[in-house]
C-alpha cells in the first residue's frame, strides 16, 4: 500500500518561521545600523566639539583677531593642522552665516564659499546652543554627519566686555555607512544560504523521524475508520508511539460504545415491535422517520414509508393535524381518528414532541374499539335505568297523594304507605348512585371543577342524612370537631364519597355500636 505523502511545503512548514526570523533580523539591521551609527557619531562628534570649542575660543581670544574682519591666514592653517591627521572637518562660522575659516578650503577659497545661514545644524545651534544633522554636503559632495557649538569671542576694537557670536562646526564623513550595508547585504545573503542548507537538511532528518511514520498512522487511522482494521501498528519512535497507543485506545473505547448503541437500538426495537400500540416517529418536517409493526397492522401498511408525508403515508387529516400542531407549539396533542376498512375501529391519537418540539415528535395511536364499545353500552344502560326511574317515582308519588288524601289519619295505613316510600328511595338512591358513576366513567377526561369545600359542613350533613338508617340499626354516629381548614375538591365527589363510607360503617356495625367521624 502506497503510503500518504505530504506535500513538501508541510515538511518544510517548520522552518519557515526561522528564515523568516533570519531575514526580517537581516532587513531590520539592513534599516536601522544605520540610524544608530549616525546617531553615535553624532553624540561623539558632540563630545569631541565640546573640547574644540574651548581651544577655538581660547585660539581667538589669545590672538586677538577681528571676527567681522577678512580671514586671518594663520586662523585657516591652525584650523587646517587640528584635520590634517584625520577625516574631520571644521568650519568657523559667523551667526550670519558667513564662513570664517574652514579646514577644507584655502583662505583664498573660503570668501567665495556659500552663506551658511539656512544649514540646519547651525540654525539649531543658534536656538539651543547646539545641533547636529546628518546630510550631503554641497561643498564637498561628500555625506557628513554635521555637529555645531555656539562660543562667543571678544571683538577687536569694540567696547569693554563687548563680544561676538560665532559658531563652530565639527563634520565628519559617513563613507562607513555605506561600507556597513554593503557588510550587511553579503551577511544576508550568507545567512540566507546558510538558513537553505540547515532547512534541507533538517527537513530530511525530520521526513525520516516523523513524517512518514507520522503518514503511516494516518493510513493506520483511515484503516480503522472504514473497519479494516481494529487497530494501528505502533511506531518505533518515541514521538509517535503514544499517539498510536492513543488511537488504538480510542478504537477500542468507539467500538464498545458503538457495541452498546447497537444493543440499545435492537432493544428499542424489540420493544416498539412488542407494543401494541402503533408508534409513529416523525422528523422536524414532518416526515417519517420510524413505524413499528403495531403501527403498520392499525393503518394497513405496506412498502416503505421511511422520508414521506404523513398524509402520504395515511390519509387521514387528523393525524396530520395532530402531528402538525405538536411540532408547530412544541407539545403534545391529543385526537380520535374512525377507520372504516379493513374493519371499523376507533382509534386514540396521542404525541410529544421532541427535544424542544423543532426536531419532531412521536405519535401513539391506541385502538379504543372495545372501549368504545364499552362505553356504548354503558349509555345503553342509562337510557335503560332512565326507565327504570319512573317506577319508583311513580310508586312514589301514589303513596304521597294517599296520604295527602287522607291516610294521614289512619296511622297503621300511613306507616304501611311510609315504609313502602322509604323503600322506593332506597331503590331510586340506588339507581342514582349507579347513573352517577356511569357518568363520571363515561366523562373522565372532562376535568372535575375545583371549589373550597367545608369539610364540616359536609360531614354534619351526611350524618344527619344517615341518622335514620343509623337508629334503625342501633348505631350511634359522633362527629369530632376539629380545626380543618376549607379544601380545594370536588364537593359532590366528597359528599358521594363520605355517603359510601358512613353507610358501610352502618350496614356492617355490630348493634350498639359507635361510628366516629
Amino acid at each position: 500500500m502506497r503510503l500518504l505523502g505530504f506535500p513538501r511545503k508541510l515538511r518544510l512548514a517548520p522552518f519557515w518561521p526561522a528564515l523568516a526570523a533570519v531575514l526580517t533580523a537581516s532587513l531590520l539591521l539592513w534599516q536601522l545600523l544605520p540610524g544608530l551609527f549616525e546617531r553615535g557619531a553624532s553624540a561623539q562628534l558632540l563630545d569631541t566639539l565640546q573640547i574644540l570649542t574651548r581651544l577655538v575660543s581660547q585660539r581667538l581670544t589669545a590672538s586677538g583677531e577681528d571676527v567681522d574682519g577678512p580671514v586671518a591666514a594663520d586662523l585657516e592653517a591652525w584650523v587646517r593642522d587640528i584635520t590634517a591627521e584625520s577625516d574631520l572637518r571644521i568650519t568657523l562660522i559667523r551667526a550670519d552665516g558667513h564662513v570664517i575659516a574652514d579646514s577644507s578650503r584655502t583662505v583664498e577659497q573660503v570668501p567665495g564659499m556659500e552663506n551658511h545661514a539656512g544649514r540646519p545644524e547651525l540654525q539649531e545651534a543658534l536656538r539651543r546652543g547646539q545641533g547636529v544633522a546628518v546630510r550631503r554636503s554641497e561643498t564637498t559632495g561628500l555625506t557628513y554627519v554635521y555637529a555645531a557649538r555656539t562660543l562667543t569671542v571678544p571683538r577687536a576694537g569694540g567696547a569693554p566686555g563687548e563680544s561676538g557670536l560665532l559658531v563652530l562646526r565639527l563634520a565628519q564623513p559617513l563613507a562607513q555607512v555605506e561600507a556597513l550595508r554593503g557588510g550587511l547585504a553579503a551577511a544576508m545573503g550568507l545567512a540566507a544560504a546558510a538558513a537553505g542548507l540547515v532547512i534541507f537538511v533538517v527537513s530530511w532528518w525530520i521526513g525520516r523521524r516523523l513524517f512518514d511514520p507520522l503518514a503511516r498512522l494516518i493510513v493506520g487511522a483511515g484503516d480503522l475508520a472504514s473497519g479494516r482494521k481494529e487497530q494501528v501498528e505502533v511506531p518505533d519512535e518515541e514521538e509517535l508511539a503514544p499517539l498510536a497507543r492513543a488511537l488504538n485506545h480510542l478504537a477500542e473505547t468507539a467500538a464498545a460504545q458503538f457495541a452498546a448503541v447497537r444493543q440499545e437500538r435492537d432493544h428499542l426495537m424489540a420493544i416498539l415491535a412488542s407494543m401494541s400500540e402503533g408508534v409513529l416517529v416523525v422528523d422536524g418536517e414532518g416526515r417519517a422517520l420510524l413505524v413499528n409493526p403495531a403501527f403498520r397492522r392499525l393503518f394497513d401498511l405496506a412498502g416503505e414509508v421511511t422520508g414521506r408525508p404523513v398524509l402520504e403515508i395515511v390519509r387521514l387529516p387528523e393525524l396530520a393535524r395532530v402531528v402538525a400542531d405538536t411540532l408547530r407549539l412544541g407539545e403534545g396533542q391529543g385526537g380520535q381518528v374512525e377507520l372504516a376498512a379493513p374493519e371499523k375501529r376507533t382509534l386514540l391519537l396521542a404525541s410529544a414532541a421532541l427535544s424542544g418540539g423543532g426536531r419532531g415528535a412521536v405519535v401513539v395511536a391506541r385502538d379504543t374499539t372495545e372501549l368504545t364499545r364499552l362505553g356504548d353500552m354503558r349509555r345503553d344502560f342509562v337510557a335503560n335505568v332512565s326507565h327504570e326511574l319512573k317506577t319508583p317515582l311513580a310508586a312514589i308519588r301514589g303513596y304521597a297523594e294517599t296520604l295527602r288524601d287522607g291516610a294521614l289519619d289512619e296511622p297503621p295505613i300511613a306507616r304501611r304507605f311510609t315504609e313502602r316510600i322509604l323503600w322506593q328511595c332506597r331503590r331510586l338512591q340506588a339507581l342514582l348512585d349507579d347513573l352517577l358513576t356511569l357518568s363520571r366513567l363515561e366523562s373522565v377526561t372532562i376535568p372535575r371543577e375545583r371549589e373550597p369545600v367545608d369539610l364540616h359542613a359536609v360531614v354534619r350533613r351526611m350524618a344527619e342524612l344517615l341518622s335514620a338508617a343509623a337508629r334503625e340499626k342501633q348505631v350511634r354516629i359522633e362527629v369530632e370537631e376539629k380545626p380543618v381548614p376549607p379544601v380545594l375538591g370536588d364537593a359532590d365527589g366528597i359528599e358521594r364519597m363520605l355517603s359510601n363510607l358512613l353507610d358501610n360503617a352502618i350496614k356492617y356495625n355490630r348493634p350498639d355500636g359507635r361510628v366516629t367521624v
